[in-house]
């Protein structure tokens, strides 16, 4: 019998989409909530003239814009700069690309998502955009690691967002569910198709969402 040796292994991705993932400091979470609480205490008239609900894909109580350039909000646009950055950068790397040097972050529209008991988002893409986030602010006791309504199910999933690709295989799995936690901040290729599902006990499950493209110096194409 031959004397077995080890060799070494690496474990590559050579297929399907990158999603960066990270932790919020709570002073950011702390004032996106201020922002959006500011709206919300400016009335129903301002709060209707905010309200994109209507124009996007959510079945949520309302989804309010929101300027990421407010001092309330600025901390978060650097850390979606790194993060959209480093998206692009670990691609171009792998795909032994010339470097583009990136010049500034666009954000094309951003809006606060605010759900209740029964309320979800569609399976959906973000059109027009290269990159997208969602960021978790607020989430409700109901969404945890069971199911609130249904307790027998094996697999929590009520108030999840999933991120969907590709066809399920062996070793090749087509989802990416995730249970929200308060600076949970999710960026990803605008094509990416994901989903929240509904929940069911009492609470807001509040989040941030934006649509964002790189621009690079000298008119360079990414």
């Amino acid at each position: 019998m031959s004397e077995h040796k080890e060799i070494p292994l690496q474990l590559e991705k050579p297929f399907g989409p990158r999603v960066a993932v990270a932790k919020l400091p709570m002073h950011i979470v702390d004032n996106m909530n201020k922002y959006c609480d500011n709206v919300i205490a400016q009335g129903d008239e301002i709060r209707k003239k905010h309200d994109k609900s209507q124009d996007l894909v959510g079945h949520v109580a309302e989804e309010l814009h929101c300027e990421i350039g407010d001092e309330l909000l600025r901390e978060l646009g650097n850390v979606l700069y790194g993060a959209c950055s480093a998206l692009y950068n670990n691609d171009l790397i792998e795909r032994g690309g010339e470097n583009n040097e990136i010049e500034r972050l666009n954000i094309l529209g951003a809006w606060f998502v605010r759900s209740y008991k029964g309320d979800y988002n569609p399976c959906h893409v973000h059109t027009h955009s290269d990159f997208s986030c969602v960021v978790y602010t607020k989430v409700p006791p109901s969404i945890g690691q069971t199911n609130f309504r249904n307790t027998k199910k094996r697999h929590a999933t009520e108030g999840y967002i999933d991120f969907i690709f590709g066809s399920n295989g062996y070793c090749t799995p087509c989802s990416f569910t995730r249970k929200p936690e308060v600076g949970d901040i999710y960026v990803f290729p605008s094509s990416l198709l994901h989903t929240a599902y509904p929940f069911f006990g009492e609470g807001e499950r509040r989040s941030f969402s934006a649509n964002m493209s790189l621009q690079f110096k000298n008119n360079q194409k990414a």
